[in-house]
């Protein structure tokens, strides 16, 4: 599943083949007044980071319970943030829940159990946390030296400003990428726009508050999504693994599937033991 950073901020308005649980509003993702965690996490307190090491405890992610340390259960939830965010921020929140969502479903899957952290980063899965080839990295600090600074107009210029910055974030997020498979704590991007800055809140709120309980799975359990508009835009056509894959939804800009049969009703939550 390969998707792109870059994606067109249009959605196609598609009727789900199943209809998943509906996302409730904005203010449904923020943290409640009387946690404290969730404030820390998503940046409007103050708190010092969790130090490596420690005892496990139970953590909520998704439909799972994952025993992690309070370093480990950062870092996790860093990552799906960063995934939503990179992935839907144009799109709102629902889309980004439902792109965090993804991650954790595969992240449970009994077939073979890992962590958001792992699944993020997996090779030819997640395009903005893809590695860029050296090649493409040299040509593009060549381009930057010779390429002179331009002065368009002003329509223009806000324009190549919004690109640029895209351009900025997309190389953040690899890097954090890296940061990741070396087994560090990535770091929050620093967007300049305040709609990206706005939407990186959300996504932190978002991350921390992904479970069952706090905010349903609109995506009926999907494992796999994919934009419409950026294939079709790109020339590209509709990826073969969706047509023997079950749409469950269509959220902002991305189409949700999974793999048949249906997955049974998830009132129980899953307990996911993942190797070291």
């Amino acid at each position: 599943m390969r998707f792109l950073f870059l994606a067109l901020l249009l959605a196609i308005p598609m009727v789900p083949t199943v209809a998943g649980a509906q996302v409730p509003g904005t203010d449904a993702f923020l943290c409640r007044p009387d946690d404290a965690g969730c404030a820390g996490f998503v940046g409007d307190a103050k708190r010092t980071l969790p130090k490596r090491g420690g005892a496990r405890q139970p953590v909520f992610i998704g439909a799972s319970v994952f025993m992690l340390t309070p370093w480990e259960a950062e870092r996790e939830r860093r990552c799906l943030a960063l995934a939503g965010w990179a992935e839907a921020r144009g799109e709102g929140a629902d889309a980004m829940a439902a792109v965090m969502w993804v991650v954790a479903n595969r992240a449970a899957s009994a077939a073979q159990p890992s962590l958001p952290c792992r699944i993020v980063v997996a090779a030819g899965q997640f395009e903005p946390f893809a590695s860029e080839p050296a090649t493409r990295q040299k040509a593009s600090k060549a381009a930057k030296v010779v390429k002179p600074r331009a002065k368009p107009q002003q329509p223009r210029e806000t324009v190549v400003d919004n690109r640029a910055e895209a351009r900025r974030l997309l190389a953040d997020v690899r890097r954090q990428a890296r940061v990741i498979r070396a087994g560090g704590m990535p770091s929050w991007p620093k967007p300049r726009l305040a709609p990206d800055q706005d939407a990186l809140r959300l996504a932190r709120a978002i991350a921390w508050n992904l479970n069952d309980d706090d905010l349903p799975d609109p995506t009926a359990r999907a494992s796999l999504f994919y934009s419409p508009s950026t294939q079709s835009a790109l020339g590209r056509r509709k990826p073969d693994w969706a047509e023997a894959r079950l749409r469950t939804a269509s959220i902002g800009d991305h189409s949700f599937f999974r793999y048949p049969p249906a997955v049974a009703a998830h009132d129980d939550t899953q307990v996911a033991e993942v190797a070291e």
